[in-house]
């Protein structure tokens, strides 16, 4: 399976936290992992290869030139969001003969196999993806994007990407185009690269169930009187620690926590403190 994350140097302790969960969890598949970013060096990557098993993941260095985002709106709240802009550029730099690939956000784990979801049929859609919003919310977004009729906002934090009928769509240039035409309308690119995958893609996503693929803690409350934590443990694939509190922090607000820490106490211990606070 082909794996992409884009991340900076304060989710390195992070993204090793999810290669071993995509492990684990996966005990017999072998992994392509691709690591997009800007400005991790030879180190921050022998920290990386030195916590997965070599045997069954590959690691990957795409370094990406900044500039090309310059300009871009990006999220305040959030350290890595121009980063998180690399994403967009996978029809460019993965391998020529790339069917699919996986991106998932290193703020997240991942609790059971992974193969239904790259394997799911995706139709003539070109990504596949859960949704987080409802109600008001969801219908604002739809309305400043002006996305299609019964179509939903997706969430960029898991996205499978076919990129086989991607490139025969789209370029880099359509994509540099629509975020250069739209970064200055009101209310448009308020999500970031999030709703430049919602804008360029819509009608043209498959909707994926947010409580088996991106389960945040919002979605794990939204849906409280249906599942539990021995529901997620059993049926969850990703859980994602999307937002301002993060688990490998203080203060952590919610549930899934525990997720991640059992994760957590299968990585290697070569992290200084600096890196993990």
């Amino acid at each position: 399976m082909n794996i992409l994350v884009t991340i900076d140097k304060n989710y390195l302790y992070p993204l090793t936290i999810l290669l071993k969960s995509i492990k684990i969890s996966n005990p017999t598949a072998f992994f392509d992992i691709y690591v997009a970013h800007a400005s991790l060096d030879s180190g921050d990557f022998s920290r990386i290869n030195a916590c997965i098993d070599r045997k069954r993941m590959k690691i990957h260095n795409i370094k990406i030139d900044d500039s090309l985002f310059k300009d871009a709106p990006t999220i305040k709240r959030l350290n890595a969001a121009k980063v998180s802009y690399y994403r967009l550029l996978a029809v460019d730099f993965m391998p020529e003969n790339t069917q699919r690939v996986l991106y998932i956000d290193p703020d997240a784990v991942v609790i059971n196999p992974l193969d239904k979801l790259y394997n799911t049929d995706m139709g003539d859609n070109l990504i596949a993806a859960a949704g987080h919003t409802t109600g008001v919310i969801e219908y604002f977004n739809r309305k400043r994007l002006g996305l299609k009729k019964g179509t939903r906002y997706i969430n960029s934090g898991v996205i499978l990407m076919d990129i086989e009928k991607m490139r025969r769509e789209y370029t880099l240039g359509d994509i540099f185009g629509f975020i250069d035409k739209n970064k200055n309308r009101p209310f448009y690119l308020l999500q970031g690269d999030q709703d430049v995958f919602n804008g360029m893609f819509t009608g043209k996503i498959k909707i994926l169930d947010e409580k088996i693929y991106n389960l945040d803690e919002k979605t794990f409350r939204l849906f409280r009187k249906d599942i539990d934590l021995g529901w997620v443990r059993k049926n969850t694939a990703i859980v994602h620690y999307n937002g301002e509190f993060k688990p490998w922090k203080e203060n952590y607000r919610g549930v899934l926590q525990g997720f991640f820490e059992e994760a957590k106490n299968s990585v290697c211990e070569i992290f200084p403190v600096e890196l993990v606070s």
